[in-house]
């Protein structure tokens, strides 16, 4: 080991202050107080979590087990001119960049094979590579759900569903309060909008159409996190947009030139340090407290994989901070990541654990997951709708232009709808009546490709998407005895749809077949369905959250609505996996609102010791002036998406 380099953090961080102790297993790395907080996972949770936290003065070194596959780092690969022309070609890229997390195996088996190749011993043994997986059931499988690996994590639109959302405080007044405090700060930070398709003609189409069909349910643009595009300011619109992903929230944080940048209170910069291909294998606690039987984690075990092409089985490092009562470690790496990572620590949730009815530091960790039932379809819209579009008796001026330049460009076009014309994007937003999430647009998935017959500019997607109540007995188990393709415990689930909410899949259905027949025709291949489960990926419930005043909430949940979890001093979760109620909604502004609290906690537990959450002490609300940055231009970490950065023209 002593003739190995050393692992990449001493050269590529900038950060000189390390006392490096070499062992004959593993390096360890002893960072000075410099380094208060270790973030596993850097999509737009982890993201938020290391924003605020350094503009507010504090060092943060975060991993992830991903690469930087976008020149700057975390941004949404949908922007590239090439996808934007063309939105189907992006459903590749989605599908390679997504891996399936739990695949069943039935034999080994291939009956047409060969007689002269390769078969197993034993006829009985079955496959377990890239997530094959012998433990896994058909029938309660989360079959599409699937995870992605890389810098900024997935990047997907932002919405959000008030009849869904936990419950903080039992007050109804100073619960919605602190919601919109909280969801308000999200959509500045990740630049949500209704307005970026206004100017879309297949947009209005949709829209006016089912207004005019649907009076009463206030039907609307769905909010997208993104912006229009201008040549200059005063200059005609751009037909593309620019999607906001995990780039928008670390913002200018990548900046060299803005490492030593003061907030309004006038405090610089903590240190930024953010590893790419590095796992983050477990973590380390330390002997609990006997006086209150808590427990804190005292170093974090993570493997370089880069290092581990050139040596593999070697390179193991385990990052430390030397001041106990300054130390505080954030698990941000997804609803499937975040939990498996807390299993290999020890804490619940593997196999073996539960087999033999072990004490678990975490006994609900992976239990109670929510998943989203999807229905899906695709039309072609009615021949009455695209007639129209050349009516220009009540359309407005620009609509009639864009439709003439088209016309006289492209004479041979059979449809007049110009090429680069902006996608649909309409919701029907959730109701008590119809408590179901929306979209009612034109998008690229990983399934949904209009394919070569069609042309794309007249087909319309509609998903809707549903809820289903966590329960105890849907779960995610870690298997001790198999390994997933990063070498961490191989996830199996335990997921059957509860019955509670089965009434309202089927409504879900029959409204989403009366919307689409207000548009057109069923494009063959894509009539309405349920989709496999897990295709939403919005897996939740794994590190859900709970009130400590209520004893079945207590009970049943992993950390407090800081997001600090149960009996640990300094060990913090984040992710859609915190969300414990049944939703149908978008959770990516929920999740971030979590996020915004549980880094406030962390801003002064650093200002103190921090001790594990009380059940019975009362949570506090978010103050206005922690968020006061996201609404007011004049602070210079104001989040302007507009002029986050200038369009890159050359290398």
């Amino acid at each position: 080991m002593a003739g190995l380099p050393l692992h990449r953090v001493h050269k590529d961080t900038g950060i000189d202050q390390f006392d490096v102790c070499i062992y004959s297993s593993y390096v360890m790395i002893q960072a000075v107080d410099k380094l208060q907080v270790f973030i596993v996972g850097s999509g737009p949770i982890g993201a938020l979590y290391a924003r605020q936290l350094v503009d507010n003065g504090h060092s943060v070194i975060m991993t992830e087990i991903g690469d930087q596959d976008t020149r700057v780092p975390g941004a949404h690969k949908k922007n590239e001119i090439e996808y934007q022309k063309d939105i189907d070609r992006f459903v590749r890229v989605i599908q390679g960049a997504l891996a399936t997390v739990s695949i069943p195996v039935s034999s080994s088996v291939i009956p047409t094979l060969d007689p002269s190749a390769w078969r197993a011993s034993d006829p009985e043994q079955k496959l377990i590579s890239n997530g094959r997986n012998p433990f896994q059931k058909e029938y309660n499988n989360l079959g599409a759900q699937a995870v992605t690996r890389g810098v900024g994590g997935m990047k997907r639109d932002a919405n959000e569903n008030v009849y869904e959302r936990p419950v903080i405080y039992q007050s109804v007044h100073r619960d919605n309060a602190e919601w919109e405090l909280l969801y308000n700060a999200a959509r500045s930070i990740i630049g949500t909008s209704t307005t970026e398709y206004a100017k879309s003609i297949r947009h209005n189409i949709v829209l006016k159409t089912l207004q005019d069909h649907y009076k009463d349910r206030k039907v609307q643009p769905l909010p997208l996190a993104c912006h229009r595009l201008r040549m200059e300011e005063g200059s005609a619109e751009s037909p593309y947009v620019q999607w906001h992903a995990a780039d928008n929230i670390f913002g200018d944080m990548f900046d060299p030139a803005k490492k030593k940048k003061k907030n309004a209170q006038d405090v610089e910069r903590g240190e930024f340090v953010l590893l790419t291909n590095t796992r983050c294998t477990k973590l380390y606690p330390g002997q609990p407290n006997s006086s209150s039987d808590s427990s804190s984690i005292k170093f974090a075990e993570v493997k370089d994989l880069l290092e581990d092409l050139l040596y593999p089985g070697s390179s193991t490092t385990k990052i430390t901070l030397t001041r106990i009562s300054h130390q505080i470690f954030v698990v941000a790496a997804g609803a499937v990541a975040t939990p498996q990572i807390l299993a290999n620590s020890g804490f619940g949730g593997t196999r073996e654990q539960l087999e033999h009815k072990e004490e678990q530091l975490i006994p609900n960790l992976g239990r109670y997951i929510t998943e989203q039932p999807m229905c899906f379809c695709q039309v072609v819209m009615k021949q009455t709708l695209v007639d129209d579009v050349t009516n220009f008796s009540d359309k407005p001026v620009w609509w009639q232009k864009a439709v003439e330049d088209h016309k006289e460009e492209n004479p041979k076009d059979p449809i007049p709808i110009p090429l680069q014309d902006g996608e649909p994007q309409v919701t029907i937003p959730a109701s008590y009546e119809r408590p179901w999430h929306t979209q009612i647009h034109r998008d690229a998935f990983s399934y949904g490709e209009a394919g070569p017959l069609v042309d794309s500019r007249i087909v319309v997607d509609l998903r809707f998407f549903g809820r289903q109540m966590g329960c105890e007995d849907n779960r995610i188990i870690f298997e001790n005895s198999l390994k997933d393709p990063y070498g961490m415990p191989q996830p199996t689930f335990e997921y059957e749809p509860t019955p509670q909410f089965a009434h309202e899949c089927s409504n879900m259905m029959n409204d989403m077949t009366d919307v689409a027949q207000k548009l057109g025709g069923y494009l063959p291949g894509s009539n309405p369905q349920f989709m496999t489960p897990g295709l939403a990926l919005h897996l939740a419930g794994t590190t859900r959250l709970g009130r400590g005043d209520v004893e079945e909430e207590y009970r049943t949940s992993v950390a407090d609505y800081n997001s600090q979890v149960w009996k640990f001093d300094n060990l913090y979760v984040g992710g859609n996996g915190l969300i414990r109620t049944a939703f149908g909604a978008n959770p990516t502004l929920t999740s971030m609102c979590f996020a915004i609290r549980g880094a406030h906690k962390i801003h002064q537990d650093l200002k103190t010791c921090p001790k594990a959450p009380n059940p019975e002490a009362p949570l506090q609300n978010t103050p206005e002036c922690w968020v006061s940055w996201t609404n007011n231009i004049d602070d210079p970490n104001f989040p302007d998406h507009k002029r986050l950065r200038k369009p890159h023209r050359q290398v």
